[in-house]
């Protein structure tokens, strides 16, 4: 959209009607000099790109602009925004540039995955892509690998490629529609002289944005049946398989087996559940005395890989069982339920039973006493009854041992340092709650400051603003200052909508927030375009009453 004002070569931004149901962006403006018949007639330009966010016929206009204090009006313009269409390779026909989405399936079940895929064809150079992926309550969108890019040819001509893949995960059963994925990107036109450079920095382009929408895909999703559904069926979905292992499977009394178990599958993996052992007092032991079993879970492992076209996991599964006494065990088997969607039905494996043996320990027996006789002459051990050893001393230390120097001074010394220590103790319980003590003090202390300098806002923006010719640079520097100031923000730009969104959680009136919003706008435009406004002051003082407004909503 061009608004173009001809006789000056200066004027105020325009101000433009019926853009509710646009995304707007500045293009920027362009000085006009024409020669008609010797006489010069001098203009400007002002450029837009406007993105329709709905079908329907909008009325746009009229664009006014004020100069010398005088108001100029251009006429309206209709505009008829259709359905996006559909945007498959097939059809692609000459267009340059189009978006088109994919499914694998489009009947589902619940919980079962899907293949998402978005493509974006290109014969046209483009920068500064961003997706905006489709939002419907009920679907969950993962992504799967980095974005794929390649060539390729539709009706004989070559496009660029970019693919995205996601793993479409279905929470709810019903028909869906899912709306059109959209791309926002920076257009640069080909033209004859691009012979080398291929970056618009080097050929000076000017590129223009441009916002593309893929096809609607329709999607119907299936609730799991209740026919033949296990008792222990606990929401998984897909393909999977059960492997079990115990190692080793004989051990002695108070050592441990590794039971280990792996589920390994495609589908919605992070909800394979926790199996759990049977009731291990419940084991049949094989002994006449009643056995016991000690049992010791690891935490369970879940490993999820991401391939080009599924998402995949391991869940590993250990316990570690340790028999109290000799015996033999029956570790029961486990079984994992799920329902396989290829083929319709509910599936249900279990691990083998395992037998672990339990044998008793090293008997050493009853320990005798050994006792030592005898004088200090050399002598001998002698065996007694095969199982007792008598000993004979052979020989005598005449050295004293002794643990310190002086056995007195070192009471003394222990008894000092033991004094210390009491007197000691209390210190570091001390130290930390004056710091703690400090900490609170401080942070109540600044709290109060930045509450004090929120109050104030609105005094020091009059403070900086009232009775003063300040350029629009400063006026919206004022203003960022005291929305930043006011609501404790960590500082930064706020965009005219994000001024908007955070007024209405403050509890200002829609009002309120919509004029500051139209008045940070109004003040960007003028910033954008580098020119000077006669209408500068009206906002300036436009702006204070706005604020005293908001001072007054907003508690």
């Amino acid at each position: 959209m061009k608004v173009t004002v001809t006789g000056k070569q200066k004027s105020s931004f325009p101000e433009i009607g019926g853009l509710s149901s646009f995304n707007v962006v500045k293009g920027g403006t362009a000085s006009r000099v024409e020669f008609v018949n010797g006489i010069m007639n001098s203009g400007v330009e002002y450029i837009f790109y406007l993105t329709p966010l709905k079908p329907g016929k909008f009325v746009i206009g009229p664009a006014q602009v004020r100069i010398k204090n005088k108001v100029y009006s251009s006429k309206s313009v209709k505009l008829t925004v259709s359905k996006a269409r559909n945007n498959q390779a097939g059809n692609a026909a000459n267009r340059p540039l189009f978006l088109e989405a994919l499914i694998s399936k489009n009947n589902l079940y619940l919980n079962q995955n899907a293949l998402y895929t978005l493509r974006l064809f290109m014969r046209e150079q483009v920068s500064d892509i961003s997706l905006e992926m489709p939002e419907v309550q009920g679907l969950v969108f993962e992504s799967l690998a980095e974005p794929q890019k390649y060539s390729t040819s539709i009706n004989e001509k070559r496009y660029e490629v970019i693919e995205l893949k996601y793993i479409l995960i279905p929470k709810k059963p019903g028909e869906y529609s899912i709306p059109a994925a959209g791309m926002r990107m920076t257009i640069y036109k080909r033209n004859r002289r691009d012979n080398f450079f291929e970056d618009p920095f080097f050929n000076m382009r000017k590129g223009k944005p441009a916002y593309l929408s893929s096809n609607e895909i329709q999607l119907d999703v299936k609730n799991l049946p209740m026919q033949n559904r296990p008792d222990n069926f606990s929401g998984l979905v897909g393909r999977f398989d059960v492997k079990a292992n115990l190692d080793p499977v004989e051990v002695k009394v108070n050592e441990s087996a590794t039971l280990t178990i792996i589920v390994q599958g495609r589908g919605n993996v992070r909800q394979i559940p926790d199996l759990k052992l049977s009731d291990i007092k419940g084991l049949k032991i094989y002994q006449d005395k009643p056995q016991g079993l000690k049992i010791y879970q690891d935490k369970p492992q879940l490993d999820i890989n991401k391939n080009e076209s599924a998402i995949s996991g391991e869940k590993i599964m250990k316990w570690a069982i340790v028999p109290e006494k000799s015996g033999e065990f029956i570790i029961p088997s486990m079984a994992l339920a799920f329902f396989d969607p290829e083929k319709g039905l509910y599936r249900e494996l279990k691990t083998e039973s395992f037998s672990l043996k339990s044998n008793p320990g090293a008997d050493t027996g009853s320990s005798d006493l050994i006792s030592i006789s005898g004088d200090n002459h050399a002598g001998q051990v002698k065996t007694k009854n095969n199982n007792k050893q008598e000993i004979t001393r052979i020989g005598k230390d005449i050295f004293p041992v002794h643990t310190s120097v002086d056995p007195v001074k070192g009471l003394r010394q222990q008894e000092f340092f033991n004094k210390i220590f009491i007197l000691l103790l209390p210190a570091p319980p001390f130290i930390f709650l004056v710091l703690l003590a400090g900490r609170k003090l401080f942070k109540n202390n600044n709290k109060n400051i930045l509450n004090i300098r929120s109050r104030n806002a609105g005094k020091n923006f009059l403070k900086k603003v009232q009775g003063r010719d300040l350029s629009s640079e400063e006026i919206h520097a004022a203003v960022l200052n005291y929305l930043n100031t006011r609501f404790l923000l960590k500082g930064g730009l706020l965009t005219p909508n994000e001024v908007y969104d955070l007024l209405i959680n403050k509890g200002a009136s829609p009002e309120t927030a919509s004029m500051l919003k139209n008045s940070i706008a109004q003040i960007e435009s003028i910033i954008f375009t580098g020119e000077k406004s006669n209408s500068l002051a009206q906002i300036q003082d436009k702006l204070t009453g706005i604020l005293k407004s908001v001072d007054q909503e907003v508690k």
